[in-house]
């Protein structure tokens, strides 16, 4: 039959690997290397949402909602009552359809829409206390970011699609002016949708000067300094990869997976000044019991040196960070979504 070049039948079969075979530089990570093993009991808020981020400012905890008409419910921690609600979803001039705060500081909010690569700037004050807040400053990225991005110095870091990089940083007229964190170097040959599906990341930062990337099918995590260079590279503390092979076929694009040798390691990764956190799953895709949701919280320091391993008594899949009260706020779908509350002391 001949192959038609527009149908392929890709099929990704992922395979675990052990140490032996996987990367050729790295930095062991184990639980024993952690200086603090602590299991924390969180406090569940009644309210009913479908958040997919959160992030605490000052005594308000606001919750993004890309499902709901407006984007953003402010509440006030000390409360725990509603403040207001933002942001339009829309594609009109002061619209949104994605949105995610990126960073503020005393007067200022940036905000990126993923779905437009437009960064959006507030006084923070108007933000907070104005139904209908009109940003001051809008800036258009020269080319796209997907899935994530981050503040970096006065730049932006963003993932972009790319067969040698993962990362792009750009300005803060939006031009791009980098492209680091090659893709890790491992002993099996990917082709480029392989190694994509391999590496599949999320990645914070300090908002300075520092760069960790965690993956979601390997336990590797890597840090980077704002000039591109790969300061260490950590596997584990279970040491294992779900390498994506593709088999091509003529007919058809089929994508699958093989669950049964599929695991889930890394997922939502948060910074701040001192430290960075990130989610531990573990779990096989073929556990009938198996959630994204993770027990798990890791904390190491910039250096890449571990801190705590926490334990939560109620999972989440994303959260954001309480610096000043040494606080995480979560999200949980279990059984449904709710907001969880964690001390870390």
């Amino acid at each position: 039959m001949r192959i038609k070049l527009s149908l392929f039948i890709i099929l990704i079969l992922l395979i675990s690997c052990s140490k032996s075979n996987t990367y050729k530089e790295f930095n062991d990570l184990t639980f024993e290397d952690f200086k603090l093993k602590k299991t924390l009991t969180g406090n569940i808020d009644s309210l009913i949402m479908r958040p997919s981020s959160l992030k605490v400012i000052d005594s308000l905890l606001i919750v993004v909602e890309p499902s709901m008409n407006r984007l953003f419910s402010i509440f006030n921690l000390k409360s725990n009552k509603l403040v207001g609600k933002r942001i339009d979803k829309g594609q009109g001039p002061k619209d949104m359809i994605m949105p995610k705060i990126i960073s503020y500081n005393d007067s200022i909010i940036k905000i990126i829409d993923m779905a437009t690569f437009t960064i959006f700037e507030y006084d923070k004050d108007s933000f907070i206390n104005i139904e209908d807040p009109t940003p001051i400053n809008r800036v258009r990225l020269e080319s796209p970011i997907f899935v994530d991005a981050e503040i970096l110095g006065n730049n932006i870091v963003g993932y972009f699609d790319d067969n040698q990089y993962q990362l792009k940083i750009s300005d803060i007229e939006g031009r791009d002016i980098n492209h680091i964190a090659e893709y890790p170097p491992i002993n099996i040959p990917l082709t480029n949708i392989e190694k994509k599906e391999t590496f599949y990341m999320s990645f914070a930062t300090n908002g300075v000067d520092k760069i960790a990337i965690c993956y979601y099918m390997t336990d590797l995590i890597e840090i980077y300094n704002i000039d591109g260079n790969l300061e260490k590279r950590l596997y584990g503390p279970e040491q294992f990869v779900s390498i994506a092979k593709s088999n091509i076929n003529a007919e058809n694009i089929i994508l699958t997976s093989q669950k049964d040798q599929r695991r889930d390691a890394f997922f939502a990764p948060e910074g701040s000044e001192n430290m960075f956190f990130t989610l531990f799953n573990g779990g096989f895709l073929s556990d009938p019991n198996h959630s994204s949701s993770c027990k798990l919280l890791f904390s190491l320091s910039w250096n890449g040196e571990p801190q705590a391993i926490y334990t939560l008594d109620d999972p989440i899949f994303s959260f954001t960070i309480d610096s000043n009260n040494k606080k995480i706020y979560g999200i949980s779908n279990t059984p449904e979504y709710h907001i969880v509350e964690y001390k870390l002391d």
